[in-house]
């Protein structure tokens, strides 16, 4: 494979790991959510909680996606077997000679 085919695949496999991490991370909060309000049925707050619980989960998602990317990319020295994403090491612009 070449280089653009490992970016491509690396970044599918990365962006499946981090919606999984972010399901994972929503289900445990609703847990502790749904244990928390049986202890106090009344409360009026689980709607903001679970805005609250669903933000968390991103923010953690993201937080273990970019930290796992990092720890691969440098265990397994991934960037001469990849393309740069955002522009690091792309070859300068031909210029035309004027005269």
């Amino acid at each position: 494979m070449n280089k653009k085919a490992n970016t491509i695949v690396f970044m599918i496999v990365a962006t499946l790991v981090n919606l999984l991490l972010l399901a994972v991370f929503f289900i445990i909060g609703f847990l502790i959510l749904n244990f928390v309000i049986s202890k106090n049925p009344e409360t009026t707050l689980a709607p903001l909680l679970i805005g609250v619980i669903f933000l968390g989960s991103i923010a953690l998602s993201f937080l273990c996606y970019s930290k796992m990317v990092a720890f691969f990319v440098n265990k397994f020295d991934l960037e001469d077997k990849m393309d740069p994403l955002f522009g690091k090491n792309r070859k300068p612009k031909k210029q035309k000679d004027e005269e």
